[in-house]
């Protein structure tokens, strides 16, 4: 596991490093793309850690009555698909997508017992799920930004950042099978807005679109115009339906 993710390990060093790489070791699991349920609420995710991405891409769709939203998670995210949603009003309904072929590791009541002797290791495993939460915050935030071409570059910024990489043009990053609709419901827009805007994007030199669908953006975080609260203008919240779209 330290090896696969050496991010849990920083805190180690030494005979520490040497001894935890030993024996932190979870079970893989290889998930194809599609609908998954990931086995929720069997009995062997009492006790467990979670899902540990090592790399691909999922997506976790949320329809609230008839408004829908989409998080996107990858490498270095934890999910526990078997916590079940607090109850709400209206009746909340979850649904696991594997965007790309993915790998997890299981982070089992077998694994936890193991890096016991290691308190960094759960520790960075917590941080995980901080940033994620962090991440959430700002995907709730870029949803203030009056136009909606500022929403999308902020969001691709923010996920070239986590998973893409650092090259002399800026942040490249692949997302694969990210639909204009499915980008529609992270960012609170219309589907047609969205392309509307990331059309204006590619036209305009903010971001550069490449053959293998992968996108790059600036290095350096957008220059958003200040939120005027006495003036926003939001457009009507995505609603959940069936419909097939093209991949942008």
């Amino acid at each position: 596991m330290l090896i696969e993710d050496p991010g849990l390990a920083r805190h180690l060093s030494g005979r520490e490093l040497a001894q935890a790489t030993a024996v932190a070791i979870a079970p893989l699991m290889r998930v194809a793309p599609g609908t998954r349920r990931f086995l929720v609420n069997e009995p062997w995710t009492h006790g467990h850690l979670g899902l540990l991405v090592l790399d691909g891409l999922i997506a976790r769709h949320v329809t609230v009555g008839q408004i829908a939203a989409t998080e996107f998670l990858g490498p270095g995210d934890i999910l526990a698909p078997w916590v079940s949603p607090r109850e709400h009003a209206e009746p909340l309904h979850v649904r696991w997508e594997v965007l790309a072929p993915s790998r997890l590791a299981s982070l089992d009541e077998q694994f936890g017992r193991r890096i016991g002797p290691w308190p960094q290791i759960p520790a960075a495993l917590l941080d995980r799920a901080a940033q994620r939460a962090d991440a959430q915050v700002l995907q709730a935030a870029l949803r203030q930004a009056r136009r909606v071409e500022d929403r999308v570059l902020l969001a691709l910024w923010h996920f070239a950042g986590r998973w893409g990489h650092v090259g002399p043009e800026g942040r490249t990053v692949s997302l694969p099978k990210i639909t204009g609709e499915t980008l529609a419901r992270v960012i609170g827009a219309r589907r047609q807005s969205v392309s509307t805007a990331l059309g204006q994007l590619v036209q305009r030199g903010a971001i550069e679109r490449h053959a293998d669908g992968s996108l790059t953006v600036p290095s350096e975080p957008p220059q958003l115009r200040p939120v005027q609260r006495e003036a926003i203008v939001t457009e009507a919240p995505v609603v959940a339906r069936r419909a097939t779209d093209q991949h942008w």
